[in-house]
């Protein structure tokens, strides 16, 4: 690993500032065209001096299930983002096995490598994965991990914010007597956190009622849905809303609810914004809402916020939000396109404005 110093012009600079690396500034780049298919980044500012470019980095990047789309999203943009600096990545697929995970990460600390980064396992049950990183003098970059002691960054979407969101406008659609389904998978940090948000927002919500809260089965969780649904529905047929964790889950909630006749009586809501799930809000199906969270500026984000790590800076907070699109019939993008990740409605209230 080396670290070279570079002359920057004005949109460099500016870019820097935004992405985590220096203080104190904010940029007024933006997206072009409204949603292209390349999307922008955001970022948070940070302090220290990254005006200087790493290169000669080995990376190792353990993902606990590249079958999850959102996941494989997620890594497909750090490596991009990483390799235009010309760092080297290896990635692991846990394949859902938390074990599995450790023991490549601790396995890519022993071979050397310079950063380690975590996506999507919750940092809590890498305790000791984080504290080799640390004894090793190795950053620890996490997305969607969670905040935990030794984590040197961890960049996400605040989702028990996300959570509350999506939950209250689901009530807000919901006449009083209501009663809602819920399904999710309360092992990720980020399920966990919009389950929390769910609650916040149901246990004050008097006049709706959780009909019941299924655990989905992983893998093998589009099926599970499906399946679990289905003989929900062929039970009870009195249900106003389905819940779910992450959109993975839509295209089998819908074809259960439209199956059973019910395509007219349900709402959907979920999170995260996949292409398959903008088809369904976009076709008019039961499945009507979700935050779309900012994939792929996100690995970019992990990348600058690295490489600052990597010269030393310190950053204004370890932890760095980026702000989701909310998307609904109104806001929903064009077939092949992204949300103006900079500039997109995050409140209904926003939408038109």
């Amino acid at each position: 690993m080396k670290v070279n110093l570079r002359t920057f012009g004005t949109a460099v600079v500016a870019a820097c500032l935004l992405t985590a690396c220096t203080s104190g500034a904010e940029s007024d780049q933006s997206s072009s065209g409204g949603g292209s298919a390349a999307p922008q980044g955001q970022g948070a500012a940070g302090s220290g001096d990254c005006s200087e470019d790493v290169e000669d980095v080995t990376v190792g990047l353990v993902a606990v299930n590249l079958n999850s789309p959102s996941i494989a999203r997620i890594a497909d943009n750090f490596e991009r983002a990483a390799e235009e600096r010309g760092w080297t990545v290896e990635v692991f697929d846990g394949q859902g096995d938390q074990n599995a995970t450790n023991n490549a990460a601790e396995n890519l600390l022993q071979r050397g490598v310079d950063l380690l980064v975590n996506n999507s396992s919750p940092n809590d049950q890498m305790g000791p994965v984080i504290q080799a990183a640390e004894a090793a003098g190795v950053p620890f970059v996490s997305i969607y991990g969670g905040a935990a002691p030794g984590v040197d960054a961890e960049i996400g979407t605040n989702e028990t914010v996300n959570g509350s969101l999506i939950t209250q406008e689901m009530v807000n659609r919901l006449e009083d007597g209501s009663r809602v389904l819920k399904l999710n998978w309360t092992v990720l940090q980020a399920l966990r956190d919009r389950d929390a948000g769910f609650h916040a927002v149901m246990d004050e919500a008097k006049n709706v009622e959780i009909a019941r809260e299924i655990e989905v089965k992983v893998p093998g969780q589009v099926d599970d849905a499906y399946a679990q649904i289905t003989n929900f529905l062929q039970a009870d047929k009195d249900i106003d809303a389905i819940w779910l964790g992450w959109d993975e889950l839509a295209p089998p909630a819908v074809r259960a609810v439209q199956e059973a006749g019910l395509e007219d009586e349900i709402i959907i809501v979920g999170f995260d914004g996949n292409p398959f799930a903008w088809d369904l809000i976009r076709s008019g199906s039961p499945y009507i809402m979700e935050p779309a969270n900012p994939f792929e500026p996100m690995g970019e984000q992990a990348v600058t916020t690295a490489n600052c790590l990597l010269q030393g800076g310190e950053l204004e907070s370890n932890v760095i939000y980026m702000k989701p699109c909310l998307i609904t019939r109104e806001t929903v993008p064009a077939e092949g396109e992204f949300p103006n990740w900079d500039d997109c409605a995050y409140f209904p209230g926003q939408i038109g404005s």
